[in-house]
């Protein structure tokens, strides 16, 4: 049997064990370092006194991070990585960490607890089922690179757009707040945001997003986290290609372009523009859920 601790009564040195033991042989690279899991923590909301760590005596053999925020008046609860040594699989220490975990966020009058999980990982799926979380929405890492011709149907001519910080998004009456955790504005307050604006003045869409440069300082990477319109708005994908063509500049420069974790479902309109500019799937998650309050 292992010991349950949080992460708040261990070094910062047995929480990074405790990851990088976890997620040794995952889909891609998640090793980190004290300073980047401690960057980690504070960027994404991450609380040590609501993440746990499994231990073998002292050795650290698995962890979940945990966090949590309020949104459209709901507690929400972010599962922000799940990870068990490899010794220490398929012996219920993942079970035993998902259940201390969701005692915690009821204690904290959590109502509904969300995760991410990559769509081949079947096991963790499988655990996450048992544990009570339904799948509501798959999701889609989405990439471009390169600089493409070609015009799109955009509303430019009807609408205006105002720089904005992320923030200021999350305050719009349609922000999508039930949105995966990391495409909220919180987890991008260093980001840019743009907003559409009607005729009238009154918004219609929004998208933010951040811009990274190489080495050279030569701007590189944009990376989309939401985009959205309002959805009484007749021209959603005139507005929607209006906002990307802005925020990834008119497709022209030779950089790389990613959309993270777009709904399939609920940001459907988005996720069709992004195909109809020539984004591909590169990464498919699954987006759960388990109320706790009913």
């Amino acid at each position: 049997m292992v010991e349950i601790r949080r992460l708040s009564e261990c070094t910062v040195e047995q929480g990074v064990e405790a990851w990088n033991k976890g997620f040794e042989g995952y889909h891609f690279d998640m090793t980190t370092t004290p300073e980047a899991f401690e960057k980690r923590m504070a960027q994404e909301g991450l609380s040590g006194d609501l993440s746990v760590v499994a231990f073998d005596g002292e050795e650290p053999v698995g962890l979940v991070l945990n966090g949590i925020r309020e949104s459209a008046g709901r507690k929400v609860g972010w599962n922000g990585g799940t990870g068990v040594a490899v010794s220490w699989r398929k012996k219920g220490v993942g079970k035993q960490l998902m259940e201390k975990t969701l005692e915690i966020l009821k204690e904290q009058g959590v109502e509904v607890a969300t995760l991410e999980a990559i769509s081949s990982n079947e096991k963790a799926i499988e655990l996450y089922k048992k544990l009570g979380y339904k799948i509501v929405d798959e999701l889609h890492f989405m990439k471009l690179d390169g600089a493409v011709e070609g015009e799109s149907n955009d509303a430019s001519e009807k609408y205006s757009l105002r720089k904005a910080d992320p923030e200021e998004i999350g305050q719009l009456p349609f922000y999508r707040g039930d949105f995966p955790w990391q495409i909220q504005w919180q987890s991008v307050r260093d980001g840019e945001g743009l907003i559409a604006r009607d005729g009238e003045g009154q918004p219609s869409g929004y998208a933010f997003f951040r811009k990274l440069n190489d080495e050279e300082g030569n701007h590189s990477r944009t990376i989309l986290y939401q985009c959205e319109t309002a959805p009484d708005e007749e021209e959603r994908e005139e507005i929607t290609n209006t906002l990307l063509n802005r925020v990834f500049g008119n497709f022209a420069g030779a950089i790389s372009r990613t959309a993270v974790n777009v709904p399939v479902s609920a940001n459907a309109v988005t996720y069709k523009v992004l195909q109809d500019r020539g984004f591909e799937k590169n990464i498919s998650q699954v987006f759960m859920k388990k109320e706790l309050k009913e």
